[in-house]
């Protein structure tokens, strides 16, 4: 059975607020920085513009990879969602998880995707399969690293390899449960089990039935989804791809700032640790797990200020100013829903 509910557009008034957790958060981060500023603009004024388009340029392929893949996700249910609305799709996510604080991309990519004529549970479930194919596809790209090059790192540094496995258990288990979730009769009956267990109220009775009716449709959507394997094997390449554009962007940030003799596969090794381990970590609107872990991971190759240095340049390309494109995307997203008017795809 399939939810019906009419997704309710984020508050302004709770954006607002976001926005000014971001810009405090930026603040601080400014701060910190600030005890090694001579060092970064030394680093910083080794690099021509070409090579700062260069950087930044990269760091806008992942949204766009992101649309692609959310066009590929959605195209099984919906055969003529096109390109430019996958696209919007991915940019109203990003946006989303900035003003919800972490938590609003599956919310705004559904509230979208339902203005597209997807109902509201097929939405979020796809949206969830696609957050666990990136999980799953960061995962993936750490271990393939780290099985060519492990020998090298614990080489050359003990403090990552000692974290590495509260990381993989960590990430393990959210794919883990998440895939369970989605595919497994006994652990979609545990947890309507457990939704008995919610208070008797009138308020918690319904939302213990919207739950319900999610857990069907997740589990209804991820078998057809999974059950096409071609899709899944092209999904899980697009992610590959878009890792690998991501993990390119600290190698040359310490090649055009002249910091480092690190090869590109043990930038590449380096990276895909970074964000794996970032990914075991709280954040607050994608700030702070990400920061933490690079310094972490590149701290134990380069000083202090070379990695505050690069960590600059590379937060720059791949959140700053994904973040004000996404803006932008998501004022012309609501603008083409407001043009696509009645002309709703229908559902497959």
């Amino acid at each position: 059975m399939e939810q019906t509910n009419t997704p309710q557009q984020p508050s302004r008034k709770k954006a607002i607020l976001s926005l000014l957790v971001l810009l405090a958060l930026t603040c601080v981060v400014v701060f910190i920085f600030s005890s090694h500023w001579a060092e970064i603009s030394t680093a910083l004024a080794q690099l021509s513009f070409r090579q700062v388009l260069l950087v930044l340029a990269i760091g806008l392929t992942y949204p766009l990879l992101e649309g692609i893949v959310c066009w590929l996700i959605i195209r099984c249910r919906l055969p003529g969602f096109t390109l430019r609305r996958g696209l919007d799709a991915a940019f109203v996510g990003i946006f989303g998880n900035v003003v919800g604080l972490g938590a609003g991309a599956v919310p705004m990519e559904s509230y979208y995707l339902y203005h597209c004529g997807l109902p509201l549970g097929p939405g979020v479930g796809l949206m969830t399969l696609q957050y666990v194919f990136h999980k799953t596809t960061v995962l993936l790209y750490a271990t393939v690293m780290l099985l060519f090059q492990h020998r090298w790192l614990a080489a050359n540094t003990t403090g990552v390899m000692n974290y590495l496995p509260m990381a993989y258990a960590v990430v393990a288990a959210i794919i883990v449960v998440l895939v369970l979730v989605c595919v497994s009769p006994l652990v979609q009956n545990l947890a309507r089990w457990l939704m008995r267990l919610l208070p008797k109220t009138e308020k918690w009775q319904q939302r213990r039935t919207d739950w319900q009716q999610q857990l069907d449709v997740l589990g209804e959507e991820s078998r057809r989804l999974l059950a096409d394997k071609p899709r899944c094997a092209e999904i899980l390449a697009l992610q590959a791809v878009k890792l690998f554009g991501l993990f390119c962007l600290p190698y040359l940030c310490i090649r055009f700032m002249g910091l480092s003799p690190l090869s590109f596969l043990q930038v590449q090794l380096l990276t895909s640790l970074m964000l794996f381990l970032s990914n075991a970590l709280p954040n607050v609107a994608g700030m702070g797990s990400i920061e933490t872990a690079f310094l972490l991971v590149f701290g134990a190759f380069l000083t202090r200020g070379e990695t505050m240095s690069v960590l600059m340049l590379f937060r720059i390309a791949t959140y700053y100013v994904v973040v004000a494109v996404s803006a932008v995307g998501f004022f012309f997203a609501q603008r083409h829903l407001g043009q696509m008017g009645a002309e709703l795809p229908k559902e497959a």
